[in-house]
């Protein structure tokens, strides 16, 4: 298992995106993007050579996930390959978002309270307000 600190994956993705994208997702660069691909590989007793001949992916794309490299990124379609490969049926099982204590406590506070009373948290409701001012002067 490798993991990618989420602000590594913002600073390589930032040209590509807009200042709104890589706001909201910097409110969890502290988390850690998780890949679980040599983990796989190990149970399955197959090589990241072997992955990339069922998936149809290059063997150094296969291998940059494997190392956790920064600056990798899937389309769904690889996703979805890999997961035909792999035998797997969640996307966590390939790659998951570990989030600091502290937010993921916060996070399932407010999503259990939103769920309950429909009602969207404050602090969401202000970045959605601040994201459309900043939207709006791009």
């Amino acid at each position: 298992m490798r993991k990618e600190k989420v602000s590594a994956i913002i600073g390589e993705s930032h040209k590509l995106m807009n200042q709104v994208v890589t706001d909201t997702a910097s409110i969890l660069s502290n988390a850690n993007f998780v890949y679980k691909i040599d983990e796989l590989l190990n149970e399955r007793n197959i090589t990241q050579k072997d992955l990339a001949s069922m998936t149809g992916m290059r063997v150094g794309t296969i291998s940059q996930l494997v190392n956790g490299k920064t600056g990798v990124s899937l389309n769904k379609t690889q996703l979805i390959a890999l997961m035909v490969a792999l035998r797997v049926t969640k996307l966590s099982d390939i790659v998951d978002l570990e989030l600091p204590q502290d937010v993921l406590l916060k996070f399932q506070k407010q999503q259990a309270e939103w769920l309950l009373d429909k009602e969207m948290p404050i602090e969401l409701k202000e970045m959605h307000r601040n994201n459309i001012l900043k939207a709006n002067n791009l």
